[in-house]
């Protein structure tokens, strides 16, 4: 057998290597062995391992006992903490023994949807409308019950399409995706609220308004309104006429037929005396004494127009060639003449000031005192005072007793006295009275109204015209009232997103009638 260093020297053996060696199992044969082979059969804790040495350092947190070591020993671990283990203590991060009740932190952190609240919580408290908590030993499980209002699906509505009922949906407008202005139509704008406005639009009346000589018969000026012609007061169809005049024969005047219960004209040219009854008597009356010739028929002398009475020289002193032959010369005996005299006019006329002092009128006619008439007894005479109203003022009632009649009586003189009664008063103004309907046209928040509030002037709110009765011009401040001034407010919750549209009464009037402030806008919640 070779001896060993004759061999090659290999400084760097592995565990595949062999050796030589014998076996005692079956007489002791040389067999080879491989060093890993021969390492498995080292027992350490018989003193046949490797380890020589083993030493012990502590941790952050642990703490080793019993080193260092070299053939046995026992090695303890502790922690280090600070403080007294116990059931009522925990180990927080700081490694003490802290109480359950300390304020230590154990670094848990709360976020809302990823906005952190605490870096590091020291309790949690669950509250709430439905929220319930129960315990088994330290599991805690908190119920928090869904919301009944909780959005469970989406369904697609008129105009709409939506992807899918749940998970991440899509909305799809498949109805309208536009607006285009057609005539008379303007839009406000083209995406968020669009106010659609109609201008000179057939069907679109808002309001009625009676004018001059008209007047609001029934419904209201928003609302199936019925206007007729107005009959009385300062607004009635004649007082409210542009201008005075005098009829001349070729008018025309309205009237209504009875036979046909039309109303047609004529002319006063054309009205027959017949449809004058009352006129026609008055007359009538008037040549109740005038001496009418006729009945004459004859063409051999000249008919009588005239009649005249006077005495025999008179009548000769006309002369031969100067007698009318339509004349008839009644040649009467002369006799006594008698005479009347008005010697006193008492002026009973009640003037505006309450007394008779003549306000408002003149008297014109027999009025120089005393006044005197002569005639034949038993011929008529006459004495007339006539009372004419000035242009701002009228009777009423109409002065009586400004005429007296007779016949002259036997007696030569005889005096007679007048006593004017009536009343003077002032003409009527016509108070011309504007009253206020307030329209509104306000899209958007609650059907009643709530949303928003009315200030300044209200419906039915009066103005009134001058004392003088001329036209009442409602832009300016009046004597009995102001301008019509309206506003309009959002009430609490709501919102004009663009001032509200407030077109306040104006103009000129000249009867009595309700105009109108008109509110346009669009409210939004606030």
């Amino acid at each position: 057998m070779a001896i060993i260093y004759s061999y090659p020297l290999d400084a760097a053996p592995t565990t595949n290597d062999l050796l030589l060696g014998s076996s005692s199992l079956d007489g002791r044969p040389t067999k080879t062995f491989t060093i890993a082979s021969i390492a498995t059969l080292v027992n350490a804790a018989g003193g046949t391992g490797t380890v020589t040495n083993v030493t012990t350092n502590n941790s952050t947190f642990i703490t080793l006992q019993g080193g260092p070591i070299t053939n046995a020993g026992t090695i303890v671990a502790s922690l280090s903490a600070g403080g007294t283990p116990s059931a009522t203590t925990f180990l927080r991060g700081d490694n003490t023994w802290a109480p359950a009740t300390s304020t230590g932190s154990p670094n848990v952190s709360i976020f809302d949807e990823g906005t952190q609240i605490t870096p590091a919580v020291a309790s949690l408290n669950f509250v709430g409308l439905g929220v319930t908590t129960t315990g088994n030993g330290n599991d805690i499980t908190v119920n928090i019950p869904g919301s009944t209002s909780a959005v469970t699906g989406i369904i697609g509505g008129d105009g709409i399409t939506a992807s899918a009922a749940t998970g991440n949906v899509t909305l799809t407008n498949d109805g309208v995706t536009s607006l285009t202005a057609g005539a008379n139509i303007t839009l406000s704008s083209l995406v968020g609220n669009v106010v659609i406005n109609a201008s000179n639009n057939p069907g679109t009346v808002q309001s009625v308004l009676p004018g001059n000589g008209l007047k609001l018969d029934s419904g209201s000026i928003v609302s199936t309104p019925t206007i007729g012609i107005e009959y009385s007061g300062s607004n009635n169809y004649i007082l409210v006429g542009s201008s005075v005049a005098i009829p001349t024969v070729n008018d025309s005047v309205a009237f209504n037929q009875n036979s046909s219960s039309d109303v047609k004209t004529s002319t006063f040219a054309t009205i027959p005396m017949a449809s004058l009854p009352l006129i026609q008597s008055y007359i009538d009356t008037g040549d109740a004494n005038v001496v009418s010739n006729s009945s004459d028929t004859y063409t051999s002398t000249a008919s009588v127009s005239n009649v005249t009475t006077l005495t025999q020289a008179q009548y000769t002193a006309i002369g031969a060639g100067n007698y009318d032959v339509n004349t008839l010369y009644v040649i009467a005996t002369v006799a006594a003449l008698k005479t009347v005299r008005l010697t006193t006019v008492t002026n009973g006329i009640i003037s505006t000031d309450g007394t008779g002092t003549g306000t408002g009128y003149t008297l014109t006619g027999n009025t120089g005192l005393p006044q005197s008439l002569t005639g034949v007894e038993g011929e008529s005479y006459s004495f007339t005072v006539t009372a004419t109203p000035d242009a701002t003022h009228y009777f009423d009632p109409v002065v009586t007793n400004n005429v007296i009649t007779g016949n002259f009586p036997a007696a030569a003189t005889t005096d007679v006295t007048m006593t004017l009664a009536g009343t003077s008063l002032a003409n009527p103004t016509p108070t011309i009275t504007a009253t206020l309907q307030v329209v509104t046209n306000i899209q958007g928040g609650p059907s009643d109204g709530s949303g928003f509030t009315i200030g300044g002037s209200q419906s039915n709110s009066t103005q009134t015209g001058p004392t003088d009765g001329s036209a009442l011009n409602i832009n300016v401040n009046q004597s009995a009232g102001v301008n019509f001034s309206t506003t309009c407010t959002a009430s609490t919750g709501y919102t004009f997103p663009v001032a509200p549209v407030i077109v306040n009464a104006s103009g000129t009037i000249n009867g009595s009638q309700t105009v109108v402030t008109t509110i346009t806008g669009t409210l939004q919640l606030t």
